[in-house]
C-alpha cells in the first residue's frame, strides 16, 4: 500500500466544536471550548483513520485572491464570536504542540493548502484523504484522494464513484456546477436563475462550461437558454472563484516528522494548564504515533461530534 498523508481542516473542525459543545473556560478564564473539541476529535481520528503522514491546516483568517477578483466574496460572513477569536491561536499552539506538520498561509485559504498538499503527495506517489466539513474539497476527488465529511452524529466518505452515484455527473463538473447554481455560504450568486437542479441536469447533459456554451443553442427551455446567455461572464467568474488552487507557497516534508505526538510534554503541558485532565489521558495513551506501526490502526473514522 502506498503511504496516505492525512489532511485535516482544523479551522472547520474548530468551528465545528464551538458550536456542538457548551461554552467552558480555563482555571484562569481563557475560553477554550473549541479547543478542547478540536483535539478530542484529533484524537478521534488519528485512532480511527490509516495515516503514515499528516498535515494539520488553517485558514489565516484574511483577505485572499478571491477577494481581490470578487470584492463580495465572503463579505457577508460576520466576524467569529468574542470567545471563539482567541481560541484560534491556542487551536494553532495546540497543533504545533504535537510536532506534526501545521500549515497556515496568508493571501490563501486552508482549502487552497490542501489541495496543493493533495497534489504534492500525489506526485511522489502516495495516497491522500482530507477530512473537512466543506464540500468544495470535493472537486480534489480522484482514484488516489478520498474525502470524509462528517455530520451531527455520522460521516460520510466520499470516492469519485459514490459522488458521481451522488450528484449524476462526474466530479470533474463539480467547479461548474457550483459556478452555475452559487454557493451562498461563499456569497456567490451563481448565475441568475440557474438553481440546484437545473445546474446540475446542465453539467451533466453537456459537460463543462466550454461545452455547455458552446452548445447553447440547444438548451431548453428557452428560459434557461437566455438566463445561461446573460449569465456567462458571471459563469466563468464564479468557476475561477470556486476553483481551489494547487499552487499556494506551501512543501511538505516528507523526510521529516509526518505524525503527531500527542504524548508529547509540550502538549502534555498545555491540556493541563487548561484543566483537560481527562483529555490529557487519553491524548498520552495514545502517545507517539511515529512510533506505532505504519499505516494507523486501522477501521473506518469515528462519529465526529
Amino acid at each position: 500500500m502506498p503511504p496516505r498523508l492525512l489532511l485535516i481542516d482544523a479551522t472547520g473542525l474548530l468551528f465545528r466544536a464551538y458550536f456542538s459543545l457548551p461554552p467552558f473556560t480555563a482555571p484562569d478564564g481563557t475560553p477554550v471550548g473549541a479547543v478542547y473539541g478540536l483535539v478530542r476529535m484529533l484524537l478521534k481520528l488519528f485512532r480511527d483513520v490509516p495515516a503514515t503522514e499528516s498535515a494539520v491546516v488553517f485558514d489565516a483568517g484574511a483577505r485572499t485572491f478571491r477577494n481581490d477578483t470578487y470584492p463580495a466574496y465572503k463579505a457577508h460572513r460576520p466576524p467569529p464570536p468574542d470567545d471563539l477569536k482567541p481560541q484560534f491561536g491556542l487551536a494553532i499552539a495546540a497543533a504545533q504542540a504535537t510536532a506534526a506538520p501545521v500549515f497556515c498561509q496568508a493571501g490563501f485559504e486552508g482549502d487552497d493548502i490542501i489541495a496543493t498538499l493533495a497534489a504534492q503527495a500525489a506526485a511522489v506517489g502516495h495516497t491522500a484523504t482530507i477530512l473537512t466539513s466543506d464540500r468544495d474539497i470535493l472537486q480534489l476527488l480522484s482514484p488516489t484522494v478520498t474525502v470524509i465529511i462528517p455530520k451531527k452524529n455520522d460521516f460520510t466518505t466520499y470516492t469519485p464513484e459514490s459522488f458521481e452515484a451522488e450528484y449524476g455527473f462526474g466530479v470533474e463538473r463539480f467547479t461548474d456546477f457550483k459556478a452555475l447554481m452559487g454557493d451562498p455560504s461563499d456569497n456567490i450568486p451563481g448565475v441568475a436563475g440557474i438553481g440546484e437542479k437545473t445546474a446540475a441536469h446542465l453539467v451533466s447533459a453537456y459537460g463543462r462550461l466550454e461545452q455547455l456554451y458552446a452548445n447553447l443553442d440547444l438548451v431548453k427551455p428557452e428560459g434557461v437558454r437566455l438566463k445561461l446567455k446573460a449569465g456567462r461572464e458571471q459563469a466563468f467568474l464564479f468557476r475561477e472563484l470556486v476553483t481551489l488552487r494547487l499552487d499556494a507557497p506551501v512543501a511538505y516534508d516528507f523526510s521529516a516528522r509526518r505524525l503527531p505526538d500527542f504524548g508529547s510534554a509540550r502538549l502534555q503541558e498545555m491540556l493541563a494548564h487548561y484543566g483537560f485532565s481527562r483529555l490529557r489521558d487519553d491524548a498520552a495513551s495514545l502517545g507517539d504515533l511515529e512510533q506505532r506501526e505504519p499505516g494507523g490502526a486501522g477501521g473506518s473514522p469515528a462519529v465526529l461530534a
